[in-house]
């Protein structure tokens, strides 16, 4: 199962926090910050200088193929529900039934853009082995702007609500926040001082600024980081904090 999966694809080095310790107190109460992505991002102005020599691979999502129910046992599919308003869930077409319980996935696109769809081949796949994924934004998109850290934090808020269950029994025992690129360091920052995240995966991305790194302390429970290679915008940087906030690495 993809929740218990922990994949880091990048070597690692311990990293120590005496030069960027805080003074007490100075952790902020949340995480919102002040760019798309929240307290862990950065303003697109600055991404050209940690992409590395030669710039950075293709970020964008593939794959033009036949859209399919995905290939676990729960056919899946894109859909929007009423009581999550400016999101689109991943889900079981039918709610499994017995004793089956879905862990839930909040899901940040890259670049924080409000087209969910974008990603829609991945998250079926996903939710079809027995998830329940709400993403930031729309289907389609439209309008222009990006998603927020609190996007992400409405839709842990609407599985809390139980207004999920209509897609399945929920384990809110097993809650992940997710994403890819922005969208991984939005996740990051929703999970930042909410226990009620009990995972959190990031894809192509990693934290950048070393003033900012000792907020890590701050990130309990596991991350997984999924890395494409050396052009990855993630690749240099996933390996500076990644004994300090994972218990496995």
């Amino acid at each position: 199962m993809l929740y218990n999966t922990l994949l880091v694809f990048s070597a690692f080095v311990p990293l120590t926090f005496s030069q960027f310790v805080p003074a007490p107190g100075s952790f902020p109460a949340k995480a919102d910050g002040d760019y798309a992505g929240g307290i862990f991002s950065i303003p697109l102005s600055e991404l050209p200088k940690y992409a590395g020599a030669g710039g950075t691979g293709p970020e964008a999502p593939k794959g033009a193929g036949v859209k399919t129910f995905g290939s676990g046992p729960y056919p899946a599919a894109m859909t929007t529900d009423s009581t999550l308003p400016g999101h689109t869930i991943f889900a079981p077409r039918v709610p499994p039934v017995g004793n089956i319980s879905l862990p839930f996935i909040a899901w940040g696109n890259g670049a924080c853009m409000l087209n969910a769809g974008e990603y829609e081949r991945l998250l079926v796949e996903i939710a079809s082995y027995g998830y329940v994924i709400a993403a930031d934004g729309s289907p389609t998109g439209g309008g222009n702007g990006q998603s927020k850290v609190q996007d992400m934090r409405d839709s842990v808020d609407w599985a809390f609500a139980g207004k999920a269950k209509k897609y399945g029994d929920i384990d809110l025992t097993k809650v992940t926040t997710a994403g890819h690129s922005c969208g991984g360091l939005e996740a990051m920052s929703t999970a930042y001082h909410d226990d009620r995240v009990k995972r959190i995966i990031m894809f192509n991305i990693a934290i950048f600024q070393d003033d900012r790194r000792y907020l890590l302390r701050e990130i309990k429970v596991p991350v997984a980081y999924l890395i494409g290679g050396s052009k990855d915008m993630g690749y240099t940087t996933v390996s500076l904090g990644c004994l300090s906030i994972m218990p496995i690495c």
